[in-house]
């Protein structure tokens, strides 16, 4: 999954920024920036014995300091163009890190797998 995520992610813009989307952590300097951590998993469906089916949480983490709402539509976007499904109930609080300045907002998206 992180490969597709990556891929769909290359060169990720808006209003042309370029804005890093990176697995868990981000080591640059720029702002703003977004992180992806799979949370795991959930909806099993078993048969025979097997699982058959299951979906896979992913957190996006967007840091900025200032309005991230255009990053946050831009994700939304760009996750359900590739299969994944929004799940709002388990955003995050818009928050505030006084220590670091930065707006902070959890997105929440799951992906059915096989």
């Amino acid at each position: 999954m992180n490969e597709i995520i990556q891929a769909a992610f290359d060169g990720f813009k808006v209003d042309n920024v370029e804005i890093p989307v990176k697995y868990l952590h981000y080591l640059g300097h720029g702002e703003p920036y977004v992180t992806y951590t799979p949370t795991g998993n959930g909806n099993v469906f078993s048969a025979d014995d097997q699982i058959q089916d299951y979906i896979t949480y992913y957190d996006f983490d967007i840091y900025s300091k200032g309005n991230y709402y255009a990053i946050a539509e831009a994700i939304k976007t760009i996750m359900q163009a590739n299969n994944f499904s929004y799940v709002p109930s388990q955003d995050s609080a818009e928050m505030f890190e006084s220590d670091t300045g930065y707006y902070h907002k959890t997105l929440c998206f799951a992906i059915e797998r096989s």
